[in-house]
């Protein structure tokens, strides 16, 4: 798995890592996430970028166990992807495969002739989550950099 592991430092901003407080619901934190992600986004886009991410959710939670959730979505129009990563250190009820609250929701914004640019990112991203140890960095950071050094030195 390793050759095909990204350096995910250009696709993260301290600009799009956000702290959620309490337990939120998941379609609020989903809802949070998203628009966060979406900001630069044409309104269009941000309309069709949030529509995506609960339609993927609808078909199956993107929450894969050990407290982590990857909800992802590609549209035609963006000008590449990007990241955006949410801590929450209560949880949320995410109904993963687990059945675990999810702490770490890293989601993940594409371009659609860029499939596989994406689906090495979401395999990059799956791979760092792996490690207990990083999992449990994130859940302590406090700062966005902190979140960022984190990932990118994975």
């Amino acid at each position: 798995m390793a050759e095909i592991l990204v350096d995910l430092a250009p696709y993260l901003d301290p600009a799009r890592v956000v702290f959620l407080d309490g337990a939120p619901s998941k379609r609020d934190a989903l809802l949070q996430i998203a628009e966060l992600t979406a900001i630069d986004f044409t309104p269009k886009d941000r309309a069709a970028f949030v529509r995506a991410i609960f339609d993927r959710e609808d078909v199956t939670s993107t929450g894969i166990g050990n407290g982590i959730a990857i909800p992802h979505a590609r549209l035609p129009s963006l000008p590449g992807s990007l990241i955006t990563v949410a801590v929450c250190t209560q949880g949320i009820d995410f109904a993963a495969r687990d059945n675990q609250p999810v702490r770490i929701v890293i989601m993940i914004a594409a371009r659609d002739r860029d499939r596989a640019e994406h689906l090495r990112v979401l395999a990059s991203v799956a791979a760092r989550l792996q490690d207990p140890g990083l999992r449990g960095r994130l859940i302590e950071a406090r700062s966005a950099q902190t979140v960022m050094d984190i990932l990118r030195q994975g």
